[in-house]
């Protein structure tokens, strides 16, 4: 997997800061929009004129109005930033297309007419180091994660413990191994071992794409920690 530009955020900092190139002011209102409350993902606006190479951001959706623009974003980007996990938008949706997209260098493609639900999954696994395309793209199947095999899943259910959901929380309040391990009176390295076993469960790598998943899910924001 490439490996991401480091930056000097704090470890408890999960927000993901998602560039977005958009050469139509509306598309770029529109991911606006949609994401300005989101508790993972911030919207970075990416203006023609800003230096992909000094982007603080740690992945890039660039929406593109034709598929001239598609390849010179997918070439402007991969040139500055070689190893930016990088997704592309447009309005094409032949499964050619798709592959010719993701052949030339990007990780992701969405439709122009994609959702916030599915334009959140392709972030979180394209972060998570997996590959997007479309549902109706897909070549081979995507694999399903745990949010896409049971939209009923819930707390409480056999997929986890009380304990794992108070972690859960705990993470998507964005306290530390050692902040969790306080509030729960409970060892780190025990928190760390609940950690593992959710990345796991979840099947993602990190713990920005775990919180996605949690919330995804609705897992989170039950659990009263006392």
């Amino acid at each position: 997997m490439a490996k991401r530009a480091q930056t000097q955020r704090q470890p408890t900092d999960v927000r993901l800061r998602v560039g977005v190139v958009a050469g139509d002011p509306l598309r770029m209102l529109g991911f606006q929009a949609i994401f300005k409350d989101h508790i993972v993902i911030a919207i970075v606006p990416v203006k023609d004129s800003d230096p992909l190479d000094k982007l603080d951001v740690d992945l890039v959706v660039a929406a593109a109005q034709n598929a001239s623009q598609v390849f010179e974003a997918i070439r402007d980007i991969r040139a500055a930033r070689p190893e930016m996990r990088l997704i592309v938008m447009a309005a094409r949706e032949e499964p050619e297309f798709v592959e010719r997209v993701l052949r030339v260098g990007a990780h992701g493609y969405l439709t122009a007419t994609a959702a916030r639900a599915e334009i959140e999954e392709a972030i979180a696994q394209v972060y998570d180091g997996e590959t997007w395309r479309p549902l109706h793209a897909a070549k081979p199947a995507a694999p399903l994660t745990v949010a896409a095999q049971s939209s009923e899943v819930l707390p409480g259910s056999e997929l986890f413990t009380e304990r794992e959901l108070e972690v859960l929380d705990l993470l998507h309040s964005g306290q530390s191994n050692r902040e969790i391990a306080v509030a729960l009176r409970i060892e780190e390295r025990t928190v760390k071992s609940h950690v593992a076993r959710l990345l796991k469960k979840m099947g993602v790598k990190n713990r920005t794409a775990l919180i996605m998943q949690a919330i995804g899910q609705n897992l989170v924001g039950h659990v009263r920690v006392s």
